[in-house]
């Protein structure tokens, strides 16, 4: 891949997505998407939903631009085989069902079993496109083992857990788009010293919308990306996982992709555990979200996100030295993450049950209020 193949697909990203917010903003108006001020909001006036619309929008973007690029300007990428049989006619029907999946939900509240159904669905169709984790490595012979059956259900859930993680994590203006330019930045490496070009312009497109959406979606926010961007940015960074660094590789390497986004991994594991032990649903919001505590500790909402960031950041370089070192020294991280993330559970009591706050609006078009007694 040469320098400027790589700024061209930044810049026209980056510039489609930028021009696409007000956009957005003017179709979540009109169709009434709003965030509302509510019982577990931390927004002070009403918000637009569906940025996701400009991030979709910006990877197309990009895309179109590596196709007319590869068709008409010669350029040449040389993928090793992690590339393989992948249908992206068929990727591209599965990325779009991800996205329509979070819009709908963005104007009108899905039930929690539509919702996963929905995302069930679009990676399922994912999967059929060939992104799959294919095999692993044996931890003791390190000698390959094919997955057969059950390759294809552990993709999906591998991939809807990664929509999740992402989608829970979307709590503070600007902490989702940050998180997820990090994790990008840290695949961008991985799948460089693997070899694949696609996936690495895959990356820089990704970190391109991010910044170009956090220009708008950063504190105060004038918009949220809503599910119709953290479902569509989960998978796009599930598939980059899968495909880039988590097959065919050994069962400590294919853990790196989770250190590398551990942060909302860490929250999401939290919130089911805590909603289990308070007798709660799975699907329930709460405010024991890992950015919530740190606001409770008296952290504004630029520190909190500043410092979720900072914490990805630094699980981000443990991810990629982990892949660069073996033996001793990669257990000795691994050793060195339990101990952090234990800390870090007992510190802000992760896993303690919250109080349980309802919405009455779901299934509903229209603005998101909070749930009153009557």
């Amino acid at each position: 891949m040469e320098w400027y193949q790589g700024a061209i697909v930044f810049a026209v990203a980056f510039v489609v997505t930028y021009l696409m917010v007000p956009v957005s903003k003017h179709i979540a108006w009109r169709l009434g998407a709003i965030d509302y001020p509510g019982n577990r909001r931390v927004n002070r006036a009403p918000i637009p939903r569906c940025g996701g619309i400009a991030l979709y929008v910006g990877l197309i973007a990009a895309c179109f631009t590596i196709f007319i690029g590869v068709r008409f300007a010669g350029w040449e990428f040389h993928d090793l085989y992690v590339l393989n049989n992948v249908n992206y006619l068929v990727l591209y029907v599965g990325v779009t069902i991800m996205f329509a999946v979070g819009l709908v939900d963005d104007i009108t509240q899905l039930s929690p079993g539509i919702k996963l159904a929905g995302q069930i669905l679009a990676a399922l169709v994912v999967v059929l496109a060939g992104v799959t984790i294919g095999g692993v490595r044996a931890v003791i012979s390190s000698e390959y083992v094919a997955l057969g059956w059950i390759d294809y259900p552990l993709t999906i859930a591998y991939l809807v857990i990664f929509v999740n993680i992402t989608n829970l994590i979307d709590g503070l203006d600007g902490l989702a788009s940050g998180l997820v330019a990090i994790v990008a930045c840290s695949l961008l490496y991985l799948v460089l010293i693997r070899g694949s070009v696609t996936l690495a312009l895959a990356c820089i497109a990704l970190i391109a919308v991010c910044l170009a959406f956090l220009r708008f979606n950063f504190f105060p926010a004038s918009v949220f990306m809503g599910d119709s961007g953290s479902l569509l940015l989960g998978l796009v960074l599930g598939i980059i996982s899968v495909a880039g660094v988590v097959r065919t590789q050994g069962f400590i390497v294919m853990l790196v992709p989770l250190v590398i986004a551990g942060v909302p991994v860490l929250d999401t594991a939290s919130a089911v555990i805590r909603r289990l032990r308070g007798h709660q649903p799975v699907d329930q919001a709460d405010m024991g979200h890992v950015h919530h505590r740190l606001m409770r500790a008296g952290l504004s909402q630029k520190r909190s996100v500043a410092v979720l960031w900072l914490c990805s950041a630094a699980l981000a370089i443990m991810g990629c030295l982990m892949v660069g070192v073996s033996g001793p020294m990669r257990w000795a991280i691994l050793f060195i993450l339990g101990v952090v993330v234990f800390f870090v559970i007992w510190k802000f009591g992760l896993f303690k049950p919250v109080l349980r706050h309802h919405y009455d609006n779901r299934g509903k078009t229209g603005p998101r209020v909070p749930w009153s007694r009557k």
